[in-house]
């Protein structure tokens, strides 16, 4: 599994109300200590986009990683590919990866970074502004909401 680093966590910010995306890319480039604290052109980029997807990221290299955007061309329901998504989600878990998921929030949508395997359940961080927030329950979330995509990285 990835290892976490709370005090990075806790000091990153979402800087604006809709960019819960890049803010989750430059968490996890924060974590695997490609960038310092103080980074957040990703989110200065974005701002509040509303029209952005995990599909903005999709073949992005920055510092040295790589993003791709899986599972975006499903609908979620009961055809949706469930064992394969929860199959890469621990794969990536177990390759000390982090994985950036899209969850059903409030009658929107927030991005969360999930960095561990508890039981049957992954638990995931998020920012809202300066305030940490997290998800024990993913498996669950995606499982309700018939599926979810991902962003997920490889090294360049």
């Amino acid at each position: 599994m990835p290892k976490l680093n709370r005090s990075i966590v806790d000091s990153h910010e979402q800087k604006y109300c809709l960019s819960c995306i890049p803010a989750c890319v430059e968490l996890v480039l924060k974590l695997l200590k490609k960038v310092d604290g103080a980074y957040y052109s990703q989110q200065d980029a974005w701002q509040n986009k509303s029209d952005g997807s995990f599909g903005d990221f999709n073949g992005t290299t920055l510092f040295g990683v790589t993003f791709r955007h899986l599972f975006h061309g499903h609908a979620r329901g009961a055809a949706f590919p469930m064992n394969e998504l929860l199959s890469k989600v621990e794969e990536q878990l177990a390759s000390d990866h982090f994985v950036i998921v899209s969850l059903a929030s409030l009658g929107g949508w927030h991005m969360y970074v999930i960095y561990e395997k508890r039981g049957n359940e992954y638990a995931a961080v998020s920012k809202q502004c300066k305030i940490t927030i997290e998800c024990s329950a993913v498996r669950a979330t995606i499982t309700a909401m018939g599926g979810t995509d991902l962003l997920v990285y490889e090294d360049a």
